[in-house]
């Protein structure tokens, strides 16, 4: 073996030779520059005009660093007047001013505790083509089964994007966790115009034309076809995967996919673009296709999906790289990933020059130059690993290619020159091998995306979130063989809907699919779950400064180049330790593999496990946002729920993470969506043994589809009627409230008439109000209790010093969400000091506990 003693040229000096050599990159690089610095004063693009051309000229290349300049001017000159014409509807919108206006709805309403919201595209008038983001009150409703792509009529006040948005504390949708968000912001990077605050609606009957109308088709018929056969939850999930329409999926589940690091596969990205290529290629192979032909039916595919999926900024990122891509194939040439990252942003910045400001592009386009600059070396060496551990046989070299002779050899006859048999033990075993060292492979190159695209996502993660999911890659390794799967057969099924009005018969197949997608999905689901509960599993890691951000990244950086320097140190001693590994007798390799596989199993199984059910008498406050949901757990085993909180709460995540594994009753305290919403869920999830239905005879649609799913359940309902007593287990409920009440419907306002209960085990005694505040309290007989939840979500109530005054807690809980109420009132809060009352608030603790032991209480928060 022979080195070259030249040494090699240094890397300022090889980069400069790459930017000379690559003049399309350099000039779709200026352009994509320009459009980005549009957004900012035109100093800036002064600024970064005169650095492209200082850093070419410093590579010796004046015609390109003049070339460079001038397209980094023009790149600017094109995002403001592309800026212009987005924020041209915004300067017509008269904030405060009420209109009449027709719009045809442009997404899926998505509901929250305030009612919903939906983008909408104006139709006529002054505003015509303007994108409003209209919101629906929850006393409002939108016409029945509206689809996207409907007309509405619409009646409602016009609002402005202003800077008292920011922080304001209003429903802002699942975007506006943070104090200092600035929603004018997010929604000006959207190109949404302002907001309607829509007072009625209704429904013209007429839809939208042309190409969006037989978009919204295909996109309505993929939905369903994606969501038949699931149950409501995976159907959700299928669809936020395949389409991103996420709309359905709860915030409590979504939550957990953020905390584990496994958001990305709700948003619709490059992953999905691969995903579809890979499955379309061979099957457009067996259809005789020649490969210009393959290649002109994937960009078909990739610019329908596009639209299909929603358009979103990572997907068109995904579409013009997967585009660049199949040209380069179809063409015989070679592809350059950096050249297609470039023309993906200069394509998303020329759509919308703010992009690059949206949280969701700058992670898309880290994840991705993460995986070029960090995943393609990591797979190359995670492969050589896995090649030199596993071999070809016991001591030999990897094997071939699957299907491929060795160099040098002939393949093996078998009889006068017969080629080898394909099929039977003797060729699987012969290919096994092959098989076993493309599998590692895989793993390999799939562990080195994840490991590149969560390290060079992390910075921007700590910057606008202010954490890193550190669970995010083992959840992501986890969920690596689930995701391909999930993906295709719920793109199949999209494919089966899209040809359903040609081949009706494919709708059965479609249903027939969904148990079988329903696996994948499910897994996914849970793993996302699981790590979102896992100790540590987010770290806390502010990163609040801008320019903190770049220093982040050369950090990583030079952490990335120490890692390699002591690779290639230490890589002899690697690859010996490797040989001696191969040339240990096969029993012992095993005996060694599986004993690691058991720890490592052993291991996830105690990190991951579900917890188990408390050990002393336990009563969770759950935080469900604006609502209501208590959990009383006893040590023998059994537990109560009161209420679940809204639809959106997730409460059957909260009650897995409780350790709860069946329920010996539940109370459905009253009739409102923010305490029965969620109770539905739970029934469908947990065994029940008895419903208490606090309903008062209720006609609340939404209450009656919570009893009929108990129903379906086999739960039994029993209907309250103070005074009352049951015994669950170990735990005493004794009903207060309500009495019996007349024949005739329920009264207009339920709160009154909500079940008011005391939970008891042994010395301490829990009093539970639902929404009756002191006009029903104080006329019960009130026993002295060691807790209470506050009546209404600490609403103004008069009387709550003289209920305190009966009950004398030492401990109160306040179950409370983000509002527009001003939930927990000043009064409220103030009566609870002046009795020397401990209060905890889920708005602001998170679930609180309370363990009761010995006679003494001890509380813990989540926050």
């Amino acid at each position: 073996m022979s080195f070259s003693s030249r040494a090699p040229p240094p890397a300022g000096g090889q980069i400069a030779a790459l930017m000379v050599a690559r003049p399309w990159h350099v000039a779709v690089g200026s352009v994509a520059l320009g459009l980005a610095l549009a957004t900012g004063p035109k100093l800036g693009s002064l600024v970064g005009a005169v650095a492209a051309m200082a850093v070419l000229c410093g590579c010796r290349a004046p015609a390109l660093a003049a070339l460079a300049a001038a397209l980094v001017l023009g790149g600017a000159a094109l995002g403001e007047l592309r800026l212009q014409a987005i924020d041209r509807s915004a300067r017509l919108v008269e904030d405060g001013r009420t209109v009449h206006l027709s719009a045809h709805l442009a997404t899926p309403p998505r509901p929250s505790a305030f009612g919903s919201s939906a983008e909408v595209r104006v139709t006529g008038g002054r505003l015509d083509g303007a994108r409003l983001l209209m919101r629906v009150p929850r006393w409002e409703r939108l016409p029945a089964r509206v689809r996207v792509g409907d007309e509405l009529r619409l009646r409602g006040r016009l609002r402005g994007l202003g800077e008292r948005d920011r922080g304001s504390g209003t429903d802002r949708d699942a975007t506006a966790g943070a104090d200092s968000f600035d929603f004018a912001a997010y929604l000006r990077r959207r190109g949404i115009a302002g907001e309607l605050l829509v007072d009625e609606a209704r429904a013209t009957g007429r839809r939208r034309g042309g190409v969006p109308h037989v978009l919204d088709l295909m996109r309505e018929r993929a939905q369903h076809a994606v969501a038949a056969g699931l149950p409501p939850a995976e159907a959700a999930l299928a669809r936020g995967m395949v389409l991103g329409q996420d709309e359905a999926i709860a915030e409590g589940v979504r939550e957990d996919f953020r905390a584990s690091g496994l958001a990305h596969l709700l948003a619709v990205s490059g992953q999905n673009i691969m995903l579809l290529v890979a499955l379309a290629l061979p099957l457009l192979a067996v259809a005789g296709l020649g490969p210009r032909g393959r290649g002109v039916a994937l960009l078909g595919l990739v610019a329908l999906y596009v639209p299909l999926a929603g358009a979103g900024p990572s997907l068109q990122r995904a579409g013009v790289m997967g585009a660049a891509g199949i040209a380069a194939m179809t063409l015989s040439r070679p592809a350059s990933r950096w050249y297609a990252l470039l023309l993906a942003a200069a394509a998303t910045l020329a759509l919308n020059p703010r992009a690059w400001e949206d949280p969701g592009w700058q992670l898309s386009f880290a994840a991705v130059v993460g995986i070029l600059c960090l995943g393609v070396p990591l797979g190359r060496a995670f492969s050589r690993a896995a090649e030199g551990l596993i071999g070809g046989g016991d001591g030999q070299a990897p094997a071939p290619a699957f299907g491929a002779p060795a160099s040098g050899s002939r393949a093996p006859a078998s009889g006068a020159g017969s080629p080898a048999p394909v099929f039977g033990p003797p060729a699987l075993r012969a290919r096994l091998p092959a098989l076993r060292a493309a599998l590692a492979r895989g793993l390999a190159e799939g562990a080195a995306i994840t490991i590149a695209a969560t390290l060079a996502t992390a910075p921007l993660l700590a910057h606008h979130f202010d954490a890193v999911p550190v669970a995010g890659l083992p959840a992501n390794l986890a969920a690596l063989p689930a995701v391909a799967p999930a993906m295709w057969l719920g793109m199949v099924k999209a494919g089966l809907g899209l040809l359903a009005p040609v081949l009706p018969q494919v709708d059965w197949l479609a249903a027939a699919l969904g148990p079988l997608t329903r696996l994948p999905v499910a897994y996914i689901s849970r793993l996302a779950e699981l790590f979102a509960q896992m100790p540590g599993g987010q770290v806390s890691l502010p990163l609040p400064s801008r320019a903190g951000v770049p220093i982040a990244y050369a950090l990583l950086a030079l952490t990335a180049l120490g890692v390699h320097r002591a690779a290639r140190t230490l890589g002899p001693h690697a690859h010996e330790l490797a040989a001696r590994w191969r040339h240990r007798p096969k029993p012992q390799r095993l005996a060694t593999a599986a004993v690691l596989a058991a720890a490592v199993t052993l291991l996830a199984v105690r990190v991951l496990a579900a917890p188990a059910p408390p050990d002393t008498l336990t009563v969770r406050f759950l935080d469900v946002g604006q609502g209501d949901a208590t959990l009383v757990q006893h040590p023998d085993g059994s537990a109560v729920l009161f209420d679940a909180g809204p639809p959106e709460a997730g409460s059957a995540r909260l009650l897995r993470r409780a350790g709860v594994r069946q329920l010996t009753a539940v109370v459905a305290t009253h009739a409102s969506r923010d305490h029965h919403g969620g109770l539905a869920e739970v029934l469908e999830s947990f065994r029940v043994g008895v419903l208490l239905d606090g309903g008062d005879g209720t006609a609340d649609p939404g209450f009656r589809a919570m009893l009929a799913q108990a129903a379906r359940e086999d739960v039994q309902i029993v209907h309250v009627a103070a005074p009352m007593t049951m015994q669950a287990g170990g735990l005493t409920i004794r009903i207060l409230s309500p009495p019996p009440r007349p024949p005739g419907p329920a009264p207009e306002d339920p709160n009154p008439r909500a079940v008011v209960a005391v939970v008891s085990s042994g010395g301490f005694d829990l009093l539970l109000s639902a929404d009756a505040e002191s006009e029903a309290l104080l006329p019960l007989q009130l026993p002295e209790v060691e807790a209470m939840k506050v009546p209404h979500h600490g609403s103004s109530d008069p009387g709550l010093p003289q209920v305190l005054e009966r009950l004398r807690p030492q401990l109160a809980a306040i179950e409370v969400g983000v509002n527009t109420y001003g939930h927990p009132s000043p009064p409220t809060l103030a009566a609870l000091r002046r009795a020397g009352v401990r209060v905890y608030r889920t708005d602001r603790d998170g679930t609180v506990t309370l363990s009761v032991e010995g006679g003494g209480m001890h509380v813990t928060t989540e926050r």
